[in-house]
């Protein structure tokens, strides 16, 4: 037996769905309904890792996230109390260096 559908409505204002038109329109969606669901889907992809203690990186490049889920070992090694304090100076310096 299938769960029955019921139908419920969202009102959304004009400047709500301007903003929604916005996202869809940077992240190349069809239409503001889908940067809507993506919303929706975020949304609730972190309140789920919330309750069950995990955190989760919301927007990072893909390299980036290739990188943490490729050395999962090393970045947890990173988030050892007071590691990131004893390497913050030194990754500091390099990129300052990098950068001139």
């Amino acid at each position: 037996m299938t769960e029955k559908e019921y139908l419920h409505n969202v009102s959304v204002t004009d400047i709500g769905k301007k903003e929604m038109d916005r996202a869809a329109a940077l992240l190349n969606l069809e239409n503001w309904c889908q940067a809507l669901s993506l919303g929706l889907n975020l949304a609730r992809d972190h309140a789920e890792a919330h309750v069950k203690g995990r955190t989760e990186v919301f927007f990072c490049t893909s390299e980036l996230k290739a990188c943490v889920e490729s050395n999962p070992a090393f970045f947890e090694a990173l988030c050892q109390e007071g590691v990131i304090e004893w390497l913050a100076p030194l990754v500091l310096v390099k990129s300052v260096s990098q950068s001139e």
